[in-house]
C-alpha cells in the first residue's frame, strides 16, 4: 500500500517527466523552420561547432579569403548562435532578397573539414547560407544584433 511520503514522491517524478516533454516539444516547435532552412549537419554547426571565424573576403574577385578572425569565445557568441536557430529570428513571410553578394564579410562556423558559411547582408536583413545560395529574411532585430555583434571585429 502507497503511503502519502510514496505518493507524493510518484507525482513529482511524473510531473518532472511531464515538464521534460513539454519542455523538449517547445524547443523543437521553436526551431522547426530553422531546421529545414538549414538542414541537420548545418543546424548542429551553428550550435556546436568549435571554431567560429569572421572571413574577410576579397572585394575585387569575391572568393579569396583575405582575413580570417576567430570569434570561437568572443563573448556573446552562444546567444548569437542560439538566435540562428530560432524560428522567431526570421521573418519566414518576407520574400527573401535576391542575392547577398556585394557582402565581404562571412561567418564560418567548422569543425574538423565540416563547415556552415552564412554571409548576413544587414541593409536587407538577409541571411544566405554558403554556396547552397539559400537566403531568408531576419527579423530587424535579429539583423542589427549580428551586424552589431560583426561590427566589434574589424
Amino acid at each position: 500500500m502507497l503511503d502519502r511520503g510514496k505518493i507524493a514522491v510518484l507525482s513529482m517524478f511524473a510531473l518532472a517527466i511531464v515538464a521534460a516533454a513539454f519542455a523538449w516539444w517547445w524547443n523543437f516547435r521553436r526551431s522547426e523552420r530553422c531546421l529545414a532552412f538549414y538542414g541537420s549537419e548545418a543546424a548542429a554547426l551553428i550550435r556546436t561547432a568549435p571554431l567560429v571565424e569572421i572571413l574577410e573576403i576579397d572585394p575585387a574577385d569575391g572568393k579569396a579569403i583575405v582575413k580570417r578572425i576567430d570569434i570561437s569565445q568572443a563573448p556573446g557568441l552562444l546567444n548569437a548562435r542560439a538566435a540562428l536557430l530560432d524560428d522567431a529570428s526570421f521573418d519566414w513571410n518576407a520574400p527573401p532578397a535576391a542575392t547577398t553578394a556585394t557582402v565581404t564579410r562571412m561567418v564560418r562556423f567548422a569543425a574538423g573539414e565540416r563547415e556552415v558559411l552564412l554571409r548576413f547582408a544587414a541593409g536587407q536583413q538577409a541571411l544566405e547560407v554558403i554556396p547552397q545560395g539559400k537566403i531568408a529574411t531576419l527579423d530587424p532585430k535579429t539583423s542589427s544584433g549580428w551586424k552589431q555583434f560583426l561590427e566589434r571585429y574589424p
